[in-house]
């Protein structure tokens, strides 16, 4: 067991999974912006949908469910 050869995971990556994972962040950080610049758009327009207070007394009684999924 230990005259074993061990293979790090930096080491199984190839150019072209790097070359995709970088592809796919940039793409990732790409939509993220445009979701940020029209929700500022949006806010530009409609002024903000919530104060700090209200959000922050929201996120006090909602908070915990937010990552809660409907489960079949």
């Amino acid at each position: 067991m230990n005259d074993m050869i061990h293979i790090g995971c930096e080491e199984m990556i190839s150019a072209a999974d790097e070359a995709q994972m970088e592809h796919e962040r940039g793409q990732r950080e790409d939509e993220a912006r445009e979701r940020t610049e029209a929700w500022a758009s949006m806010v530009a327009i409609h002024g903000p949908l919530m104060t700090d207070a209200a959000w922050a007394q929201y996120m006090a009684e909602y908070g915990e469910y937010m990552d809660m999924v409907w489960k079949d």
